[in-house]
């Protein structure tokens, strides 16, 4: 995760806690937190224009389209992250595993001429033909592996962004603005 992202993280954490503070001086907790689970953005909406301090609301409002804002900008960046974590996972996955499959390849055959001489050596040569094989095919599993991931990581960010496009404010910069619910 970025800087980038940590710093939205740390400033939506923040505006969720001032909300919250806020909704509780509206004392309208109760009506929120019901309209959070139904899932309705207009009982939250109704909830929000049924506080009668008109600077409260407003307080109220603006918070709450600053923190739409920065989830715009979170999904944004998880997008941009989801990307470089594909391209290398994608980078690694074409580099061929040469000094690990060596080894796994001499190893055996350095062992076994250490311990039985050439007879040692030569099949200590087969053995270690089969394990770097082995070596290089588990890499590249991996490696498919962790390609796949990062693809289906990037999907589902990219999902969420664009879902997040759809109805990105849930009050109007005029709401936002006035305080007064839009016509």
């Amino acid at each position: 995760m970025g800087e980038g992202e940590e710093e939205v993280k740390r400033k939506i954490k923040e505006l969720s806690a001032l909300i919250g503070v806020l909704e509780k001086k509206a004392n309208i907790t109760e009506e929120v937190k019901h309209a959070r689970t139904s899932g309705s953005p207009d009982k939250f909406r109704d909830a929000y224009y049924s506080v009668d301090d008109l600077e409260l609301r407003k307080r109220l409002i603006t918070t709450t389209g600053e923190l739409d804002q920065l989830y715009l900008q979170q999904c944004e960046l998880a997008v941009a992250s989801a990307t470089e974590e594909l391209a290398r996972a994608t980078d690694k996955s074409k580099q061929q595993p040469w000094p690990l499959a060596i080894a796994a390849y001499v190893g055996p055959m350095v062992v076994g001429q250490w311990g039985f001489g050439l007879f040692g050596a030569v099949g200590g040569a087969v053995g270690g033909y089969f394990l770097g094989q082995w070596v290089i095919s588990a890499t590249k599993k991996e490696d498919a592996q962790a390609v796949a991931q990062a693809q289906k990581i990037l999907a589902a960010a990219q999902r969420r962004n664009e879902a997040s496009k759809v109805e990105p404010y849930l009050f109007s910069a005029a709401e936002q603005a006035g305080g007064e619910r839009e016509k």
